[in-house]
């Protein structure tokens, strides 16, 4: 078990989450200084806005920062297996505001179901088949929304890494072969991520995305760090705080968080760090 993990944290609104992220970056400079290549996991899940996808504005600062660097960069995920485009399921729109901001900076943004996917053994004795795109990069950063989840309570940090999965696969998880909930935690214990850089500015209410019934609310926060258990943990209680049908429930009731911190991918405790005290 991890030991308490440090959350970097700021009170933030759309205007002035760029620099949180800018300043993020700059303290994990070393990292991306000492990579050839990096992946950018966004939250890419449907063409709706954010924020059921990842703001737009947070991954263009991102790749602004990092065209400092000779590095290659590419920005990947795999859209929601129930949500399709055109009569392709998983499909991203020629249009998506995440594709026009990868366009401006001449970034590839790689739709990861249609990418090759390999079976991986997991840490709860079954097999998942993830894609094979990130395992190629030096550093890979994760650009998750912080949400409610009609399946799962809630969405951040280590749910996002579940658009790495085949999209069968996740189909048949929504329907309970196998837990959905160790399933995620399995992916992010074995496919890690060296920055995550959650968005708490805004969020969603009952449900992940709007067409499932998600209402749009304000949270007004930034975090980030290198720790998605202990993140997520303190994201958790700042819905908790708006959402008044989690009162009664704790962290440890977010059972693929409960899971992930059984197998060491973090800690479910955590120390908040004004980011802007440092």
């Amino acid at each position: 078990m991890h030991e308490m993990s440090d959350v970097y944290i700021a009170m933030e609104s759309a205007g002035t989450k760029s620099g949180f992220v800018q300043g993020v970056l700059a303290r994990y400079a070393d990292i991306i200084a000492q990579a050839h290549s990096v992946f950018v996991k966004p939250n890419l899940v449907s063409e709706e806005p954010y924020p059921t996808t990842t703001d737009p504005r947070v991954l263009d600062t991102v790749l602004t920062y990092l065209s400092d660097y000779q590095v290659s960069v590419t920005v990947g995920d795999g859209p929601a297996y129930d949500y399709s485009w055109r009569g392709e399921a998983g499909a991203v729109p020629q249009e998506h505001p995440l594709r026009r901001v990868c366009d401006a900076h001449g970034v590839k943004l790689v739709n990861l179901n249609q990418r090759e996917h390999v079976k991986r053994q997991t840490p709860y004795g079954f097999e998942l088949s993830l894609s094979v795109v990130p395992r190629s990069f030096d550093v890979k950063i994760s650009l998750p929304v912080l949400k409610r989840h009609v399946t799962c309570t809630m969405t951040g940090a280590i749910k996002n890494q579940f658009g790495l999965l085949d999209l069968g696969e996740r189909s048949a998880m929504h329907r309970g072969t196998p837990d959905i909930h160790k399933a995620i935690a399995a992916i992010a214990s074995v496919e890690s991520c060296n920055l995550f850089i959650l968005d708490a500015v805004e969020t969603l209410f009952k449900a992940e995305e709007v067409r499932h019934g998600g209402k749009q609310a304000l949270l007004g926060y930034m975090l980030a760090g290198t720790d998605p258990v202990a993140l997520d943990s303190a994201g958790f209680d700042l819905l908790k705080w708006r959402d008044r049908s989690l009162v009664h429930q704790s962290v440890q009731d977010v059972a693929h968080l409960a899971y992930a911190a059984e197998f060491g991918v973090g800690s479910l405790k955590y120390a908040l760090v004004d980011f802007w005290d440092q």
